[in-house]
């Protein structure tokens, strides 16, 4: 097959181009930087000036995935380009969905943002209703919640490590009892892998929350990472404004239809923890 990654040089992006590679997969990845894992076929260019999108030839891929799309002028300007029986992968994000009354999340709720997230949320959910309105015959879109793991370049399990071995101070927004929920980048890579490569049909049009099955709070996070790095005194410091994440509910979410309609399993921070410290402390 041949996969086109917009994005592809770094975290997630670069993680699924690596993986098809392994695969034996044509890869092509485009991206400002004009970088991308050895193998790849590269095409350097900006998404948002039009020229470099004529660079690419489209119809000569099997799928698009699409890892860097924030807002609805980007989709507008690539939509012309997009063959609508091609497959066509969105990354979105939790943050799309409207702050709820009730818990959990799942796909039947009402897209508008969340509060806590911004325009990035906003846009999120602008752009799937356009890509919901559109002439894509073949899409999927993917809502995944806080995505951590090797090769992060927004390290958050990181920062926390970072700030329990050397003793600083952790900055948690609220009273950190809200609820997270995390999904390991090689298990949204592994989904991602099963939606291009398996035999299973496309089923026309389909959304998934991507997210584990464990809903954590922040304190409780802190503490398995505090464990598992055999720390148990630290400063923390509540209500602070320097925190990494807000104090929203950011992880009751339900990954129901995603594990039923691809069998997958998601690890859990336990589970990875380990291999993620030694990648952090290697890589620091």
């Amino acid at each position: 097959m041949t996969i086109l990654i917009i994005g592809g040089n770094r975290f997630v992006g670069k993680l699924l181009a690596e993986s098809l590679l392994k695969l034996n997969q044509e890869v092509t990845v485009f991206n400002r930087k004009g970088t991308g894992p050895e193998g790849c076929l590269i095409i350097k260019g900006d998404r948002n000036n039009l020229e470099d999108l004529e660079q690419i030839n489209f119809s000569h891929f099997d799928c698009v995935v699409d890892m860097c799309l924030y807002n609805p002028g980007q989709f507008k300007l690539i939509e012309p380009f997009l063959n609508i029986k091609i497959p066509y992968i969105f990354i979105s994000s939790g943050a799309a969905y409207k702050d709820p009354d009730v818990w959990p999340i799942d796909e039947n709720n009402e897209l508008l943002g969340m509060e806590a997230y911004g325009n990035y949320g906003v846009e999120k959910a602008e752009v799937e209703k356009l890509i919901s309105n559109s002439n894509l015959k073949d899409y999927k879109i993917l809502r995944p919640t806080y995505i951590v793991g090797e090769g992060n370049h927004n390290p958050r399990l990181g920062h926390y490590i970072k700030c329990l071995q050397n003793k600083e101070t952790i900055h948690i927004a609220g009273n950190g009892e809200n609820l997270i929920s995390l999904v390991f980048a090689e298990d949204v890579v592994h989904l991602i892998l099963l939606m291009i490569t398996s035999d299973k049909p496309w089923h026309d049009l389909e959304d998934y929350t991507v997210c584990n099955n464990e809903f954590l709070t922040v304190n409780s996070l802190i503490n398995i990472i505090a464990n598992e790095l055999g720390i148990k005194e630290m400063t923390i410091k509540h209500e602070s404004s320097e925190a990494i994440l807000p104090p929203n509910n950011y992880g009751i979410f339900t990954n129901d239809k995603v594990k039923v309609s691809y069998d997958i399993e998601f690890k859990t921070l336990k589970e990875s923890l380990p291999s993620y410290i030694e990648w952090y402390n290697k890589n620091n």
